[in-house]
């Protein structure tokens, strides 16, 4: 073994216990074709680390003299202006020079973010007078606490403190003496918090010890994080010393814990546009009353500490990154140790008593069934989501421009405008985030809210929210006017840039406000008010009044200014203006301060500005000077933000995957990959195995798929620990493409550079078993990506980013391809098959995970329509003509149901628009059962005159094909009721009828050649009745085994719904057609013929050792 190895293993170990970046890659490099040892494998599995959003200082660490700024006038600086020290006992936490964002983070005292440090940007921190009012309620807190009923589990992770925080209170009393009165005392202790109380003393509940006591507390917590448990000799003996001196008791200070850090901890976590709690829990254990801000009955018994909470939107991010925090800004306790896990993470943020609160909290909790249409679900698994749809709120709101931007932008988006969707950020973000309706296409989501009854109850509640923000905020604003006269928000001077930037930082302050107000005033009626009303199992909305957020309250304004990521939507700005809740008048009050302040804040729209400021237009205010941190671009030129969600795991639980992901890109000339973008230029280049494409489990001594091959299952077994790989099965070969899980450990978020070193230097090939090995998986850069595939065998390879990490309920990954390099594998039709939209004289050809879509331009002639040309990507256009058998009858048949009010190039003069987008799977052609469907009617483009004139010549057409011969006039409308010579004047030449020259009637069967044999279009003359839903109509025509035919019409997409009211009247009636795709097991044959739709497949071969598919099939041909 090296001494290189051994140092690198040494430097990982390190790394990894210390919490920062272990060089993971280097040394999974250096043991590449070495022997791993046991001590290569334990140091690996420490070696997992996720980055942290913040990157946060050691406060106890001095601040090294490059980054101090020493002011011109050191007097002012040795007065304390400007800190050249932190310590745990005083500081909240503070950011790096390296951060993301700069100085910004949640914690930041300008930063805006937390309802604790609100006002802490003028010099009075919120947590100092919510701490001074928490001495007001000790006789009911002391009170409630005698009265909670814990078990001895529940003591033990809760505390069990004989001493309550008014006999603390009592205790600090007394040491003060008599000299004090109360005022006095008051004054002395609202001094001592402001300057000695930072926020683990808050969060320990040190507020009655002084500022000696909270530093030996501080002290000995870290003796305990040294400890090797909480029952071990020395946790025993530090506890001890707590009470001595620190004046408090170990379980006295975990309960304050618990009951403070629980609310911050769920504010952390929820998404930045929802308050808090609006549901009490249902649990009849004593320790939901410490940790829950309401039970059944009232207010919780810690409900002080999630007061200041309540009105505020979340942090948006998870759990991890504030364990992050905590571990950069006091590493000598929050370490890698049992005392970390146990204070941070035993409390699991789970459920509607702890998640984001409901706008409709009544309803919601009177009809807990229909909070798909009420609430965001926001237990565990559910918060990506919504923490990413959270970001379309922010945008909506406008909070991306800059306050110098919003002339001419208008109020609250409810849609995205043409300018956000056609922008990098709009694009990004549409790839996240629902964007005022539910995603479709390839970016659809599964998510219980992702509907469209929940956006439109939703999107009616924003704009009454912020129409009422608007009226309040002018209300408010004539009080401003008022007490500190017209030059706060309104200055003479429009010319002044100075003056009028300060005001709008000052009308921004004011909007912050109105939306506190109503966030936690008192409940009143509004015409702009509307509550959900359930009726029959469905909601509407009815007249009804703004509340608080509470449980009793029929809607709630959503948090738009007050949120915990306006690090990452505010832009810095000054402002003299200040607010605050006075809680004996229940409303907010004002003040002014003599000199600017700089603050985060959100951007206020054009509405809101022109309720404080008419003149607003035309006044001069200082430009941007960068993009809000959201927008920062990152290293690869994208928003931070948004790549930050894009490796967010799509509201699924650590450690469980249930479905393989396929190449979004398929390759059949390598030449063609220089037109593929957004990869970093360093590829894992890997042979495809053969075989079907499944996911391998091991739990235990559990092996799924069950019926693996016996040989195949005993060699899992032996492989110590539990895993999932991705991996292909062929015959009695097991071959493993990629590592999701590895000894509990899930892998997915790391890269796959990392997932396959693993596999090649932990786990060991069999003969039943092949693990990724140089001879056929190796690593190479741009310049040698030709050289190394042309050194592996002439087989198809999986060339895949190496940076890529396993997108977990993905169908498709944009950062891997397949290169079809056999000539078998080349007459093949590879998956993915695109969605379909037809627009105006356009087929748009939607690929999963790929933004551009190839568009095929049609055109028409006397003979019909056909694709005149092919736009996009020039592998995508090779793949979009390899497919076209698969999806020219879908685009036939959209446009044959109407085209989005007119389709197709006939109709290229309504602007209509019809897609083929319907939940189900990316592959164009799959198999569910034919249900009924219940038919949204479409908007009607011609009368129903023209809709008889549409079947009349359907059925002229079909009489013609039907008796395959050459009909005369008097033949022909002898055959089809209602039709007339003048009909077939006017619109044969629409359906495709024609004159012999003898004057009979045929069928033009000769469109094009080059695009669609033996299929016509026909007259386009009414909307789609369910929007030519393509996936419905593929689930129509085909069926898993064997044929199986249709006789139901109304289940099918084919279905007229206005039959039912037509009896004796013409239906509509498919021209018989035959396709036919030829495949190893035999033909594939589909079928349409008078009222019946069928497809034959050939019965596959069985093998005593096949395991059940997957929900992908590996290759369709």
């Amino acid at each position: 073994m090296s001494s290189e190895q051994i140092r690198l293993r040494t430097d990982v170990v390190l790394s990894s216990n210390m919490g920062v970046k272990p060089p993971l890659i280097e040394y999974l490099s250096a043991l590449d074709n070495n022997e791993i040892t046991k001590q290569d494998i334990a140091a690996l599995s420490t070696a997992v680390v996720e980055e942290s959003p913040y990157t946060m200082r050691d406060l106890e660490q001095p601040i090294p003299p490059s980054e101090m700024v020493i002011p011109q006038n050191l007097q002012e600086y040795l007065a304390g202006h400007t800190k050249v020290a932190t310590s745990y006992l005083s500081d909240w936490p503070v950011a790096s020079p390296d951060n993301r964002f700069g100085e910004h983070h949640p914690f930041g005292m300008k930063s805006n973010c937390c309802p604790l440090l609100h006002g802490a940007a003028h010099g009075n921190p919120e947590y100092v007078e919510h701490t001074m009012r928490f001495m007001d309620m000790l006789d009911n807190h002391h009170e409630s606490e005698r009265m909670l009923n814990l078990s001895q589990e529940e003591k033990m992770l809760f505390g069990s403190p004989s001493m309550t925080m008014k006999d603390h209170y009592a205790i600090d009393r007394e040491r003060s003496g008599s000299y004090y009165n109360d005022d006095e005392w008051k004054n002395e202790k609202r001094a001592d918090l402001s300057e000695n109380y930072g926020l683990l003393p808050h969060l320990f509940g040190l507020e009655f010890q002084n500022a000696e006591q909270r530093e030996t507390f501080l002290n000995l917590l870290s003796d305990l994080a040294n400890s090797e448990s909480l029952d071990s000799v020395e946790a025993k003996v530090a506890k001890e010393k707590m009470q001595e001196k620190a004046g408090i008791t170990w379980d006295r200070a975990l309960r304050n814990w618990r009951g403070r850090y629980t609310p911050l901890a769920a504010w952390w976590s929820r998404p930045s546009d929802r308050s808090g709690p609006t549901a009490a829990h249902d649990s009849e254990t004593g320790s939901d009353d410490i940790i829950s801000p309401y039970t059944p009955i009232g207010e919780g018994h810690n409900y002080h500490w999630w007061q200041p909470y309540q009105y505020w939107g979340g942090v948006g991010r998870d759990l991890n990154s504030l364990r992050q925090v905590f571990s950069q800004s006091y590493p000598k306790i929050f370490s890698e140790s049992w005392l970390t896990d146990f204070l941070l993470h035993q409390i699991p943020i789970d459920g509607a008593h702890m998640g984001g609160g409901s706008h409709f909290p009544v309803k919601s909790n009177e009809y807990p069934e229909l909070n798909h249409i009420l609430s965001s679900a926001s237990g565990i698994g559910f918060q990506d989501f919504q923490r990413r749809r959270s970001n379309w709120s922010h945008a909506a709101n406008q909070h991306h421009l800059h306050p110098s931007e919003i002339v001419g932008q208008g109020g609250r988006m409810i849609i995205p405008s043409d300018a956000m969707k056609m922008s990098r950020f709009g694009r990004s973000l549409l790839q996240v985030s629902e964007m005022g309706s539910p995603m479709i296409g390839m970016f659809r989501s599964g998510h219980p809210n992702s509907n469209t009854d929940f956006h439109d109850i939703h999107n009616q509640h924003f704009l009454q929210s912020d129409d009422e923000m608007v009226l309040t905020m002018a209300e408010m604003a004539k009080s401003v006017y008022s007490q500190f006269g017209p030059d706060v928000l309104a200055p003479s001077d429009i010319e002044d840039i100075q003056a009028n930037t300060i005001a709008r930082g000052n009308i921004q302050q004011l909007a912050a406000a109105a939306n506190y107000q109503l966030m936690r005033g008192e409940q009143f009626q509004s015409p702009n008010a509307k509550s959900p009303m359930v009726e029959r199992g469905g909601v509407s909305m009815s007249e009804g009044g703004f509340g608080p957020v509470h449980p009793s309250s029929g809607s709630v304004v959503p948090p738009i200014f007050n949120t915990g990521n306006t690090d990452a939507w505010g832009h810095l700005m000054p402002a003299t203006l200040a607010w605050r809740w006075n809680t004996e008048n229940n409303e907010i009050e004002f003040a002014l301060s003599e000199t600017p302040f700089e603050i985060m804040q959100r951007t206020a729209h054009e509405g809101m500005v022109k309720a404080a400021d008419l003149s607003y237009e035309s006044r001069k205010i200082s430009t941007k000077p960068k993009e809000i941190n959201a927008l920062s671009p990152n290293q690869y030129g994208y928003p931070s933000l948004t790549m930050d969600l894009h490796k967010s795991d799509d509201y699924e639980p650590t450690g469980v995957f249930n479905k393989t992901i396929e190449p979004a890109h398929v390759l059949k000339d390598i030449g063609d990959i220089d037109d593929i973008k957004g990869f970093s230029g360093d590829w894992i280049v890997q042979a495809k195995p053969n075989g079907k494409h499944l996911l391998v489990k091991k739990k235990g001594r559990k092996i799924e798929p069950t019926n693996l091959p016996n040989d195949i299952k005993k060699d899992l077994k032996d492989i110590t620990g539990d895993f999932i790989f991705d991996a292909y099965l062929d015959d009695k070969t097991l071959n493993v493409v990629d590592l999701l899980l590895h000894k509990g450990t899930d892998m997915h978020m790391e890269t796959l550079e990392d997932r396959i070193n693993a596999l090649k230097t932990l786990y060991q090939t069999t003969e039943n078993i092949h693990f990724p090995s140089p001879a056929n998986c190796n690593s190479a850069d741009s310049d040698g990506l030709m050289k190394t595939i042309a050194s592996m065998k002439n087989e198809d390879l999986l060339l895949r980013d190496s940076t890529s990490t396993f997108m977990k309920g993905k169908e498709v990954h944009p950062k891997w391809v397949l290169y079809a390099q056999t000539d078998v594998s080349k007459s093949k039709i590879h998956p993915p098959l695109p969605e379909i939209e037809v627009r105006d004289s356009s087929v748009l050809l939607h690929y999963p995970s790929i933004y551009n879509p190839v568009i095929a331009k049609l055109s028409s002639n006397d003979n019909g329509t056909y694709i005149e040309e092919y736009n996009g990507s020039s592998y995508l256009v090779k793949n979009a003509k390899d497919q076209f058998s698969l999806w020219s009858p879908v685009v036939a048949s959209i446009l044959k149901e109407g085209g989005g009010a007119g389709g197709g190039a006939a109709g290229a003069s309504s602007g209509g628009t019809v897609t083929s987008s319907t939940a189900g799977t990316y592959n164009a052609i799959h198999s569910i059962k034919p249900k009924k469907r219940k038919l949204k009617k479409a908007p009607e483009v011609n009368d129903e005159d023209t809709d008889d004139i549409s079947d009349i010549m359907t059925h002229a057409r079909k009489a013609i094909t039907v008796d395959d011969k050459a009909l005369t006039t008097k033949e022909l409308i002898s055959k089809v009721d209602g039709l007339n010579e003048k009909m077939l004047e006017l619109y044969a030449g629409e359906y495709g009828l024609e004159r012999t020259e003898d004057g009979r009637w045929t069928v033009n069967e000769a469109i094009d050649d080059d695009v669609i044999e033996n299929f016509a279009f026909p007259r386009m003359n009414r909307a789609s009745a369910d929007g030519g839903a393509w996936s419905g109509m593929q689930a129509d025509i085909t069926a898993p085994t064997g044929p199986t035919e249709l006789v139901d019409e109304s289940a099918t997409t084919f279905a007229d719904p206005k039959n039912e009211n037509r009896e004796g009247e013409h239906s509509p009636q498919f021209k018989p057609m035959r396709m036919e795709i030829q495949t190893e097991e035999g033909p594939i044959v589909i079928e349409f013929k008078d009222d019946v739709a069928s497809v034959k497949i050939p019965p596959e071969k069985k093998n005593e050792n096949d395991v059940l598919q997957t929900a992908r099939i590996d290759e369709v041909v």
